[in-house]
């Protein structure tokens, strides 16, 4: 009896434990605040029931606990009541539906729906509100609410719209009433019905909700349709003239549209010979079928003489109505085309347009028919500033009109003749001031006034500011406003000429005479006096003229052809007062000029400029001369002081020309001496150094100079002449260093390097220890070239230092030069340095070898005393490097947890921070045994970033791929187990914390009713014992 109470003493206790971890459910009202939605906190239930409730009266909901002896509350759809058995589960996932709901007898019932509507009457989670026509009225409710049979409440009704969401059914009546709009474009109008309107509506495919359009589209077509055609992006933007959405009533989109299209006489005198009378009715009126903006009526004759009348968007696109036809009318209002054929070959002609078309602003565009007899034709500038020809009756005021006629008044000019108003209208730049100094750009703005031979003006006034304008819109009195005034320019020759920097029209001094008349000397020298211009411009000029002759002036003086010619070396402009001062062209020969018979000096070598002289005939390649004439004469001068036709050195064996200033100037002695090079090639050993084992010889041309070059891998020292012209052309290129040359005698003794050419890619022997003998000669010359060696990417390339673009070893603790031959041989391991160190990124880290500090090291780029560093960044990311590549300040504060300085080689390997954390890492969409519990290091890893306070997660975000990993990873700052309860998300801060299975996770919050079904189970087991 005793053991028999301990079990029942057991039994009542396990009920207990139940009932004290009873059952949680929303208990509230919908008259409180988060009710209604469910999101109102869970209370636990405190008198035994089994079950949470969600119901209605019709007017509130209410949620709460339901016990058992409360039958009334099924768990199945489609009662006023709904219950359920399991912990918060009448909470927000249990929803009661919300519709707007009114009978077809309400008047109000077709308007659109405010606020919230009524609860649904009975509960179903798949309800749908709806919204339709029955009988012509409108009516509203909930699916639920009708009989079970009708599961769509919408079946065989077209003017219906069923809804998921609370009162969505709350549209205007329109938007689910049959429509009927116009459907047709004008691209497919064979009866004109769609172009003019009267087309029949017909019902819409699409839901369009009372609302029909017409718009144009490409091509000027005109489209007519339902609004449930276009697109959200087109209803937006149907605005404007061009597209229109109406909803006054069913087929709205009737009649003309655009409204103010443009409509014209249309018709061809071949098909009808009344075509050509005037129009007086709209027989032949018709709408424009294609619709332009700026479109226009026509009437005109064909070159071919054919007469026809028609909107001008009709026409080709190539085709304009009145390209270049004389008998030709434009208008721009209906019918306006009417006149008749004899009207418009007996109408006034005009240039009709405007200065955007380049034939107008030049005054030659065709003339084409005013359309009306007994007309003037005008020119003005019109208040856009625009150039203007048109015909005067289109001017719209009488007073615009008596402008135009005026004898005074010379902003319009008017005149009666076919073409008549063809006047060029100047253009000038117009200013006054600071700004006006400056050189305009452009062509300025259209005169104000007209004048038959306008100028464009620019002056100083009063010696300081300078103006700018049209001679036509100073007082009439004034005729030239540069008289008494030097400071001064005018000019009509284009548009925009007065556009001078000011100092071209200040008063201006120059060098004024030619070489030809020079007793002095003083202007083939540049030392003459300038004078005054007699007419102003600002600038000189210095140019050589026929014969050589050397001409210096005012540019002024100059015609229009020649200033512009007026470049190159021959010719030169200058701004500055005197400065065509000086010797020109300013490398112009200069040579010794003297004769033994008249100078015993004159033999000897010279120097100075006291027997120098300019040549006075300029001549493109003149030379300097030195001779030993056929009567043993010593002379020296300019080849073109001897004549166009004269050979300085015919049969002469002692003569020299040369082309540099005063290069003539060797001694008669020397003269007789030939020019001496080294002859020699690097076959001879002597040759390589230019030891004085080789002697100079003489070259076979007496002004010959001497090279040194590398050709084909082989040294050459020579005179220059012996080589072909190509070659020599080469030597004497100043920016080709493969060839070298000098002048003096002997002079070709340059010392050319040869290096170890090679690069361990391409070559196996490259590495090793390199034999002399293997060396090469440098490809170009440089004075103290050096060879190199050095490491790239582990393997050795050597060469020489200029023919790289930057210093050989820049960025490089692995390589060494060196400045004699063949001295860059040294094995490729005697260059490796070991200053080494992991050099990389985890942002940049695949196979993860940065993170794990793994990766291969590397050799320095910088001097960094044989130190590495780790270092955690901003955001997170690792950085691994040599200390070379910090500055100062990150050297000094690299000490802590984030960076430390390693001083041996390769030291900054293995994890870093120590402290890093490591979290099982995986999702289950890719890998399905992420669900389950985890252990070992099978999914195991560190975390990319280190964040100080990292922790790591399992989750089951969306009940579709669990998850975990570091909450790192998912970015700074962001919280892994947001907006997720505990069934759902964990957390921790421990290695490899995150193992617990997905079951696990999400059963957390069933752990009490586990243990009340344990117990329950061991008593059930202790009573079967009795």
């Amino acid at each position: 009896m005793v053991r028999q109470n301990w079990i029942l003493l057991a039994v009542v206790g396990a009920v207990l434990i139940y009932e004290a971890s009873g059952l949680n459910c929303v208990v509230c009202n919908s008259q409180e605040a988060n009710c209604v939605d469910g999101s109102k906190p869970s209370e636990a239930c405190t008198n035994g029931e089994t079950s949470c409730y969600l119901r209605t009266n019709g007017a509130n909901i209410n949620r709460g606990c339901l016990t058992d002896a409360q039958p009334d509350c099924p768990a199945v759809e489609g009662s006023t009541c709904i219950k359920c058995t399991s912990d918060d589960c009448n909470n927000q996932q249990l929803k009661w539906p919300q519709c707007h709901k009114c009978a077809t007898t309400d008047a109000t019932c077709s308007d659109a729906q405010t606020g919230a509507g009524s609860f649904c009457t009975n509960y179903i989670s798949a309800n749908k509100c709806y919204e339709r026509f029955s009988a012509g009225k409108v009516e509203r409710g909930c699916q639920s609410d009708l009989p079970a049979a009708a599961n769509n409440p919408c079946e065989g009704n077209d003017q219906c719209i069923a809804c998921d969401g609370n009162n969505c059914n709350s549209d205007e009546g329109r938007v689910f009433q049959e429509t009927t709009c116009v459907q047709c474009d004008t691209s497919n109008d064979a009866d004109g019905k769609c172009l003019d309107g009267s087309a029949a509506a017909t019902k819409c495919v699409e839901m369009s909700g009372g609302k029909c359009y017409s718009r144009i589209i490409a091509n000027g077509v005109l489209e007519r349709g339902c609004s449930g055609k276009l697109t959200p992006v087109e209803v937006t933007a149907c605005t404007g003239t061009t597209c229109a959405i109406c909803t006054e009533d069913n087929g709205c989109n009737k009649g003309i549209f655009p409204a103010d299209r443009l409509q014209c006489h249309q018709c061809k005198k071949a098909d009808s010979a009344s075509c050509s009378d005037e129009l007086t009715t709209e027989v032949n009126s018709k709408i424009c079928s294609i619709y332009q903006a700026d479109d226009k009526c026509y009437s005109r004759v064909k070159d071919d003489q054919s007469f026809d009348r028609g909107c001008q968007s009709n026409l080709p696109a190539n085709e304009k109505s009145c390209n270049g036809l004389a008998n030709c009318f434009e208008c721009d209002g209906k019918n306006c085309n009417s006149l008749s054929e004899q009207t418009l070959t007996e109408s006034t002609k005009c240039q009709r347009c405007t200065s955007d078309d380049a034939a107008c602003l030049a005054g030659t565009a065709p003339v084409q028919s005013c359309g009306q007899t007994g007309d003037s034709c005008f020119v003005r500038i019109n208040n856009d500033g625009k150039l203007e020809r048109d015909c005067l009756s289109t001017l719209k005021t009488d007073e615009e009109k008596v402008k135009c006629n005026s004898d005074t008044d010379k902003t319009c000019i008017s005149c009666t003749e076919e073409g008549c108003n063809d006047q060029k209208w100047l253009k000038c730049h117009k200013c006054k001031g600071d700004a006006c100094k400056d050189e305009q750009a452009g062509e300025g703005e259209h005169c104000t006034n007209y004048k038959e031979s306008d100028k464009c003006y620019e002056r100083f006034l009063d010696g300081t500011d300078v103006e700018r304008g049209c001679e036509s819109d100073l007082d009439p009195a004034t005729e030239n406003v540069c008289v008494a005034n030097q400071q001064c320019k005018t000019c009509s020759d284009a548009d925009g000429c007065n556009k001078d920097v000011s100092t071209e029209f200040q008063v201006t001094k120059c060098v004024q005479c030619k070489s030809s008349e020079d007793a002095d000397g003083s202007c083939l020298m540049g030392t003459k006096a300038e004078e005054i211009c007699a007419d102003p411009d600002g600038k000189c000029y210095s140019r050589i003229i026929a014969g050589g002759v050397l001409e210096r002036g005012c540019r002024s003086a100059l015609t229009a052809q020649e200033q512009t010619a007026c470049t190159g070396d021959q010719c030169n402009l200058c701004g500055d007062a005197g400065c065509n001062k000086g010797v020109f062209p300013t490398d112009r020969l200069l040579c010794y000029q003297c004769e033994s018979t008249t100078d015993a000096s004159c033999s000897n070598e010279l120097t100075g400029d006291a027997k120098a002289g300019v040549c006075k005939i300029w001549k493109a390649e003149d030379k300097c001369y030195s001779r030993v004439t056929a009567a043993l004469n010593f002379e020296r001068g300019c080849q073109s002081d001897l004549g166009d036709n004269a050979n300085v050195c015919d049969a002469l064996n002692d003569c020299l020309e040369c082309d540099g200033k005063n290069c003539n100037s060797l001694s008669e002695q020397k003269l007789k001496n030939r020019a001496k090079c080294l002859k020699c090639d690097s076959e001879d050993t002597s040759c390589v150094d230019a030891t004085s084992e080789i002697v100079s010889a003489n070259c076979d041309n007496v002004e010959d100079s001497c090279f040194v070059r590398v050709n084909n891998g082989k040294l050459e020292r020579n005179c220059l002449q012996t080589l072909s012209e190509a070659d020599q052309g080469k030597c004497k290129d100043t920016n080709d260093q493969s060839c070298v040359t000098c002048s003096a005698q002997g002079c070709n003794v340059e010392k050319w390097i040869k290096c170890h050419q090679c690069k361990e890619s391409s070559s196996s022997t490259c590495n090793a220890a390199q034999v002399d003998d293997n060396a090469q000669f440098c490809a170009n010359y440089k004075v103290d070239n050096q060879c190199y060696e050095r490491l790239e990417s582990e393997k050795v390339v050597r060469g020489c230092a200029n023919d790289l673009s930057e210093a050989a070893c820049t960025n490089n603790l692995e390589c060494r030069t060196c400045a004699e031959s063949a001295c860059n041989k040294a094995a490729a391991n005697s260059l490796k340095t070991n200053q080494r160190c992991l050099q990389c990124s985890t942002a940049s880290d695949d196979g993860g070898l940065c993170l794990a500090g793994t990766a291969a090291s590397q050799a320095c780029k910088k001097e960094s005393g044989g130190k590495c560093f780790n270092q955690v960044q901003a955001d997170g990311q690792l950085k691994r490097g040599c200390q070379g590549e910090l500055t100062a300040a990150e050297v000094t504060a690299c000490t802590g947890d984030s960076c430390k300085i390693c001083d041996t080689a390769d030291c900054n390997t293995g994890l870093f921070p120590a402290n890093r954390l490591k979290c099982y890492q995986c999702k289950s969409l890719a890998d399905e045994s992420c669900t389950n519990e985890l252990q070992g290091a099978d999914k195991s890893l560190y975390c990319k970033l280190y964040v100080a306070q990292d922790k790591c997660y399992s989750r089951d975000a969306n009940d579709k791929e669990f998850e975990r990993g570091c909450q790192s990873d998912l970015g700074l700052n962001v919280e892994a187990c947001k907006d997720l309860d505990e069934k759902h998300c964990k957390t921790c801060d421990e290695p490899d914390c995150n193992a617990i299975s997905k079951i696990k996770l999400n059963g957390a919050g069933a752990i009490a009713l586990n243990v009340v079904l344990v117990v329950v189970a061991a008593a059930a087991g202790a009573f079967a014992g009795l």
